[in-house]
Parts: structure tokens; sequence; C-alpha cells
């Protein structure tokens, strides 16, 4: 059943560092909805926990008639959290990823369909300005045909989230859905969104530092696109080791390369005829842009019957990238991408 407009409650699950962001956004985006968070552990006297009712069920969270959820605990408890919300008729919008395995998103993704619930996966790079120009320059043939892609993402474990203990975390439990491949996924997102489906893979993934976790802290992945008659390859690194925080992606093309970094959120051009780097786009974004920018997107989709922009299928296709990424390197050998979603 479709939710009554206009929206009055939204429910969050999970309330480590991404749930409070959440937290925070919704009550800076829309500060009419009421807010019902879910840990299976809180205080109430915790400041942190700004919601207007705390529970620590679905069942008690059902009671207050949620109109969507947000669902920010450990990636894997995504699936056995939103399939009681989908056949409540309650819209979802999943934190990335959307699981941490294939198991059970079809069945998620046909029961939201049939209950008329918008499903959502929180891939927030897509909605990073910067981004989408450095997209819309490749797709406008800025430096024509494509030739190399290089991406890379990196930052120490241990100085990623200075508040809390690493070795608590997700990134740093296997059980929970820890792990470069799945925590840095958003890689694999956009660069599905921008050049097309991952027709192959070829990867490398290892435990290299003296981190006390039980994940890869890095990942060497060689992707394969097909653009037209043409075959494109990205080389695509991952991990939780170097201290030199970096998030970028060059491309090589016939004209020239473009170079997109996001951590200054900015877009670059070395062209054949200046033969040095150049300033094409600089945006001044905050931490929490991209994100309210995707939370406010998913509720237009709700309230005006949109196509969220990362669906599940979508969603689904990069777990499948990264479960043949990581057949690859049990095997030592290439793997075609079999897609289950779209």
């Amino acid at each position: 059943m479709t939710k009554k407009l206009p929206l009055q409650t939204v429910l969050i699950v999970g309330l480590g560092s991404i749930g409070k962001r959440h937290l925070d956004n919704i009550r800076h985006i829309r500060p009419e909805m009421k807010i019902v968070a879910l840990r299976r552990k809180y205080s109430k006297t915790d400041p942190a926990y700004d919601a207007d009712f705390v529970v620590n069920s679905i069942k008690d969270a059902l009671v207050y008639n949620p109109d969507l959820a947000i669902i920010a605990n450990p990636s894997s408890l995504h699936i056995s959290t939103a399939l009681p919300l989908a056949r409540a008729g309650v819209h979802l919008f999943i934190e990335k990823p959307i699981s941490s395995s294939i198991k059970d998103v079809e069945k998620l993704i046909s029961l939201a369909k049939k209950n008329n619930c918008k499903l959502m996966v929180g891939y927030n790079l897509r909605f990073s300005e910067s981004l989408k120009f450095f997209r819309k320059e490749i797709l406008n043939q800025k430096i024509g045909k494509i030739l190399s892609i290089r991406s890379e993402v990196g930052q120490n474990l241990e100085s990623w989230r200075p508040k809390n203990k690493y070795v608590e975390g997700v990134s740093a439990k296997k059980e929970l859905g820890g792990g470069v491949l799945l925590e840095l996924s958003h890689e694999f997102d956009y660069l599905s969104w921008i050049f097309g489906p991952i027709n192959w893979v070829s990867g490398y993934i290892t435990k290299q530092s003296n981190l006390e976790i039980n994940v890869e802290d890095i990942a060497h992945c060689l992707l394969g696109f097909k653009e037209k008659n043409q075959d494109i390859v990205a080389n695509v690194s991952l991990d939780f080791i170097r201290l030199d925080h970096i998030r970028q992606c060059t491309v090589v093309g016939e004209f020239g390369s473009l170079r997109w970094n996001g951590i200054k959120n900015s877009v670059e051009l070395y062209s054949k005829n200046q033969s040095k780097w150049s300033l094409s786009f600089q945006d001044q974004e905050n931490k929490d842009f991209t994100y309210q920018q995707e939370v406010s997107h998913f509720l237009e989709c709700i309230l005006n019957e949109k196509i969220p922009l990362i669906s599940g299928e979508s969603a689904l296709d990069t777990l499948n990238v990264i479960e043949c990424i990581r057949r690859s390197s049990s095997e030592g050998k290439r793997f075609q991408v079999n897609y289950e979603g779209n």
C-alpha cells in the first residue's frame, strides 16, 4: 500500500556515526517530521540521540506507523531489518552497501515493488556537484575517446572516525560487513554510473597492515567496460592503510585527461593544447551536502512518484561485482560479471 501524504514520521535504524548524521540532516531538512530511532542498546540521556522516540525493536517502531525508514545499522543486518518494514509498506532508504552479501536482496527488491515501497541505496557520491560535472564532461566527450581509467581511495582506518575506536567499528569486522570492498564500494557504483555496466573483473585482496581487523585492508582491481566496440579498463585501488587521505579518479582520453578530486571537490583538465593541468570546476561542499541531497531526493521520489537515482537493482549489481572480485582473488583468474539486477 502507498503511504498517505504528507510524510510525517521517519524511522532511523542504527545510531552510529552515519545514523546520527542522517538524524541531524532530517532535523535540518524536515524539522516538522517526527523521528523514531531504533537501536538495540541506547541511553535516553545521551544528547546525540535527538529523536522524538527511541525503541529497540522493529515491532515497537511500527507502532509509530513510519512513512519511511533510513537503515543505517551494519550492512550484515540490512536485509533482515528491511524485510519486515517492506512488508508493512514502509519506504526504504538503505545505507550503502545494500547488504554484505547477495542473499535475499532480490527478495527485498521484489517485496518493495509489490508493496509500492520506494527503495534507494545511499551512494551519496552521486550527489557530489564535482562528480556530476566530471561525469558530464566525460559523457560530452571533452577528452574524446576514453583510453584508460584510474580510480583510488584510501584513508588510514585509525584516523577515519577519530571519535570511535576503529577496532569496534563496522569497517573492522567481517561479521558486520567490513573490509574495503564493501565499505569503499562507492568507487564501483560511480564508475558504473559514468561508464556503464562492469563486464569483467580481476582482483587481489589482502590484509597488509598491522591493524586489528579480520577483513581485507587493501584491494587492487581491474574492471572491464564495453564502450560501443571498444574495451575500456579501469584500475581501481582501495585501502584502509594510507595516512594521506585520497579519493580521486583520472580518465585519460585521446585529447587529454580529466581528474576528479573527491577531497577537494574539484575537476582538473590536462589538454593537448595547454600541456598542463587547469582547474575546470571547484565546489565548496560541506561534509553534509551530499547526504542532505540524497535524502531530499528520496523524499521527493516518495512525494512525487519518481524513480530513485540509486535503485535496489543497481546496488545489487555492485554487490555482484564485489562477489566476483572476491572469487577472482581467491581463484586467481578473471571473472565475468553475471548481473542479478538490471
